[in-house]
């Protein structure tokens, strides 16, 4: 008999219904709001009032209701912060038919506000909420993922603490578990508690897959196709055109300090692997000495002497990478993803590292996951580790992972992180 202390709680038992209920409030309000100001010539000051108040309640909504559960470490979270930019698209798509432009605006800093404010609140539970609490069943105790964010609570007695106490439940798929236990999996499926293997929590901690025990049922965990794919192609091209104003004066004054310092050519192109291993060509600042292949493709080292005097200014600022936003226009890569490598390394590492194909299952980026996290790859070795970040990012792709790696682009500009 399973103790009452492990009923799940009314409010974790409807804890679903209560997110599909909100999710539906935060895509309509945005509508309502939008159509009332249009047709009833609402004064700003009042709009401005509904928008604040609106904001506030939501955010104060999302918090009482999922708490800190698959909030700080998981990228589960922000699946949902999603919904203000489908709001944005559905409240377009009503205004262009009753053609109430007069609230397009009104929507758009409707949206981009309840972004930020999401955005800002993730940044403060990450930073200083308490530690994740993990259930954990017994005989697991040797296997655990350390982490500095993370309290593991062992479970002795399947009556020992309360479901509702957790933030997620360590499991073994592979394990029988007794009847007691069993039934305990089942009330915390039943309560909303999310339950998580060794390898998920790992990842989780680290923001990296073992790609050695990637296989079977764990492959199947890597999307092949995330629908935010389409969504990115887009905001690729429109973030780069838009950026157009500030790129093109820099990338004149970029090519003018490569032409005084050490002549033409000032490109570079040389072809790369990217999705699905079509090859393209990428251009590039040329940051080395004209003949700097003449020998063959090699890495770059620290200290290379191949380099430029104004290459090494370049590339410690990731300055040479501004070309390639001509290979985003064109579709050749995007914004953010992992970096092209040459034809002849990814032969060679194809042979050499399991799983390294998983890498071209998206476009490739101008940075990246791997590149803000681990830095410059120049063997094999650090290169497995960089395709551990990279099938991370592809397992877990979305819109605020990809901001998330945004502002660490720019820690890593300013501090030269990773520059060979």
């Amino acid at each position: 008999m399973v103790s009452q202390r492990l009923q799940p709680t009314r409010q974790a038992f409807y804890r679903s219904h209560l997110l599909a209920l909100l999710s539906l409030v935060d895509v309509t309000t945005p509508v309502i709001l939008g159509l009332l100001a249009a047709q009833l010539m609402v004064p700003a000051g009042s709009i401005m009032l509904t928008y604040s108040n609106w904001l506030l309640s939501t955010w104060v909504a999302w918090g009482a209701i999922r708490g800190r559960r698959a909030g700080l470490g998981s990228y589960r979270y922000y699946e949902s912060i999603m919904i203000p930019l489908a709001a944005l698209i559905i409240s377009l798509v009503v205004l262009a038919l009753i053609d109430a432009s007069s609230a397009i605006k009104f929507l758009v800093v409707v949206t981009l506000g309840w972004g930020l404010i999401m955005l800002v609140s993730r940044f403060l539970m990450r930073r200083f909420a308490p530690a994740m609490v993990v259930g954990v069943l017994p005989g697991m105790e040797s296997v655990l993922p350390q982490g500095p964010d993370v309290r593991y609570v062992l479970l002795t007695t399947p009556q020992q603490v309360a479901l509702q106490e957790l933030d997620e439940l360590l499991i073994d798929p592979h394990q029988a578990l007794s009847g007691e236990w069993a039934e305990l999996l089942m009330h915390a499926y039943a309560s909303g508690v999310p339950t998580c293997t060794v390898a998920s929590l790992q990842e989780e901690l680290s923001g990296r897959v073992s790609v050695e025990y990637l296989h079977g049922a764990r492959l199947g965990e890597v999307p092949f196709l995330s629908s935010y794919v389409l969504v990115k192609a887009v905001l690729d091209r429109l973030v780069t055109l838009l950026a157009l104003p500030v790129l093109l004066p820099l990338a004149g004054l970029v090519a003018l300090t490569v032409l005084i310092d050490s002549g033409r050519p000032l490109l570079f192109w040389q072809e790369r692997v990217g999705r699905n291993g079509r090859v393209f060509r990428m251009v590039k600042f040329r940051s080395m000495r004209i003949d700097s292949e003449r020998g063959g493709a090699a890495f770059a080292v620290q200290g290379d002497a191949r380099v430029t005097r104004v290459g090494h200014f370049l590339r410690k600022f990731r300055l040479d990478e501004l070309p390639q936003f001509w290979n985003v226009l064109r579709g050749d890569m995007s914004i953010i993803g992992p970096r092209p490598e040459q034809g002849t390394f990814v032969e060679r590492f194809n042979q050499e590292i399991r799983l390294y194909p998983l890498r071209h299952w998206v476009r490739p980026g101008i940075t990246g996951w791997a590149q803000v996290v681990q830095g410059y790859a120049a063997d094999t070795g650090t290169t497995i580790d960089k395709l551990r970040y990279d099938v991370f990012y592809i397992k877990h792709l979305s819109f605020w992972l990809d901001v998330r790696i945004v502002f660490k682009t720019l820690q890593t500009i300013l501090t030269g992180f990773g520059a060979r």
